[in-house]
């Protein structure tokens, strides 16, 4: 099954965001939005694992989440990975409880890789504080991204960067266990497990 480690938001922080989309869909045709029953933000995707290591990966995540309370994340950027000359993904980025997150991926990924029947990959990259809004469509099928001078181009700069208008807050109760079917539709998330954090 393929599995990632996540933290979920709530349902009414879901259609907030979702209108932060719908201005982006405005301005472009080129991205294709993730759905807002999806969103989330990832601590380790961990790809296809083997049924039998499941229990194993529970009992690294009851580990890691020992002694960190609930925190509050405002999400506060919006921004585009790798850069806005070749945009790839789209995304809306924590401030306050950034460290947070950070300090609760930096634990999992410790407590995965410290356990060599798992046979996790090392993450490449550092951790990021961030839900993936889109992902944009190949630059010659879709000429309206960022081509060059294009009216596109120039509103979607003029909203990267800012905040949001109104303040989207969230608290983070739990670490997620995920399961990731893929079809021709999109990607459906289930749940496996829940670990829940300790009272403020």
């Amino acid at each position: 099954m393929r599995l990632f480690i996540a933290v979920n938001i709530r349902a009414e922080t879901k259609d907030k965001i979702a209108g932060i989309q719908s201005v982006f869909k405005k301005n472009c045709d080129g991205i294709k939005w993730t759905s807002p029953e999806n969103l989330h933000l990832t601590l380790k995707f961990l790809g296809e694992v083997d049924d039998n290591k499941k229990d194993l990966i529970s009992e690294k995540l009851r580990q890691a989440v020992i002694g960190i309370k609930k925190f509050e994340i405002d999400f506060e950027k919006i921004g585009v990975f790798p850069d806005e000359t070749s945009p790839r993904v789209l995304w809306l980025g924590a401030g306050t409880g950034k460290t947070e997150l950070e300090n609760l991926a930096q634990k999992v990924e410790s407590l995965l890789m410290s356990t060599a029947e798992l046979d996790f990959e090392k993450e490449k990259r550092p951790f990021s504080a961030h839900l993936t809004l889109g992902r944009f469509k190949s630059l010659t099928r879709s000429p309206r991204i960022y081509s060059g001078v294009s009216e596109a181009n120039k509103k979607i700069s003029g909203i990267i960067g800012k905040m949001p208008s109104e303040k989207i807050s969230d608290i983070v109760e739990a670490v997620y266990l995920m399961k990731s079917t893929l079809t021709p539709r999109g990607p459906i998330y289930e749940v496996v497990e829940k670990f829940q954090l300790e009272e403020r």
